[in-house]
């Protein structure tokens, strides 16, 4: 797979690369901020998805969103202090509030990614680093599990991690959507057709789980497997996904050493010869210093590469707004 990726040696040049270009206005990157449901076709899929906007406008003490705030970004870091961005949208919030909204609704990068990773011409379906007998995990699935509907027809199993609060939603999205089968073609065929009893029945045997995890307080442990049908004997993922979690500099740390954490469980494993763990992370371009941040930490445990253009359809390369990162702990793999 490395060899159909660019390497990261510098994260300035990186930084540079990416926000020197001028970026599309993408209103925080909302689908849509008002809606309580947000409906969907994603490869062929009709998805109805359950959000909640009302944190967005809240009033309550612990600060807002900061939503359609236009700010000046301050000048990228050497080797390039000269060179300024165009104008844009930045959102600069308190860690658990920004958190609190992000969960609750739905961001445009997370569709346009849940089509390009459940793709068979995927990167990583083409590469074999996924394939049917692959093991999933999810960081900050917010609500929606959408990567996690699209993605687990085509895996073994698929575990969704969040905070507590959002579970209702994913339990519910999930159960609302799991009985479309990854075959299915044509918008509008299922619905209308939805009931308790069908979702409840689907529910039970899916290889789509969610499990708790505050990156944090919670260790990362074999025991995330264990709500995973059809695993015994499996104490490591296979891959880890984290799709647009990224948003101040609070979040940074708490995220790369958990991505780190998880995959180390495969390098502690004494009885197999699998592949290393691959970390996936896409996100929206919004802040150059919060990009930067993240991407310093994560290369300091992880070799780092960008997935190119000619690999990610038009809506997912950079020149839209977005960007996707794969990386491999560097304990586990020497390129």
């Amino acid at each position: 797979i490395v060899c159909q990726l660019t390497r990261l040696l510098c994260r300035q040049l990186e930084t540079f690369e990416l926000f020197a270009q001028e970026l599309p206005s993408q209103n925080l990157g909302f689908v849509d901020s008002k809606a309580s449901t947000v409906e969907l076709t994603i490869a062929g899929r009709d998805l109805t998805i359950h959000q909640s906007p009302g944190v967005l406008s809240s009033n309550r003490a612990g600060g807002t969103t900061g939503a359609g705030k236009q700010l000046l970004p301050r000048p990228l870091s050497d080797p390039f202090p000269a060179v300024t961005p165009p104008l844009i949208t930045l959102t600069r919030l308190r860690t658990r509030h920004i958190r609190t909204s992000a969960l609750l609704i739905v961001w445009k990068v997370t569709p346009l990614f849940a089509e390009w990773i459940s793709s068979a011409s995927s990167l990583l379906f083409q590469s074999e680093i996924l394939s049917s007998n692959s093991l999933v995990l999810e960081l900050g699935c917010g609500i929606s599990a959408l990567v996690g509907l699209c993605l687990a027809p085509r895996v073994k199993g698929y575990v969704l991690t969040d905070q507590p609060y959002v579970a209702k939603f994913v339990e519910q999205n999930v159960a609302e959507n799991s009985h479309i089968s990854a075959s299915s073609t044509g918008k509008g065929k299922a619905k209308g057709k939805k009931t308790k009893a069908t979702a409840a029945s689907h529910s039970k045997d899916n290889n789509v789980v969610f499990t708790p995890l505050d990156w944090e307080t919670d260790e990362a442990t074999p025991s995330l497997l264990t709500d995973l049908p059809d695993t015994a004997g499996r104490k490591s993922f296979d891959a880890i996904i984290a799709c647009d979690c990224i948003y101040n500099e609070a979040l940074i740390d708490p995220l790369v050493s958990t991505c780190a954490d998880i995959c180390r469980l495969r390098t502690q494993e004494s009885d197999t010869e699998a592949d290393p763990t691959i970390c996936v992370v896409a996100q929206q371009l919004r802040d150059d210093q919060v990009f930067e941040g993240w991407l310093a930490r994560f290369m300091e445990s992880f070799h780092t590469w960008r997935a190119p253009d000619e690999l990610l359809p038009n809506g997912l390369k950079p020149s839209s707004g977005f960007v996707v990162h794969i990386g491999i702990l560097k304990e586990a793999y020497t390129p």
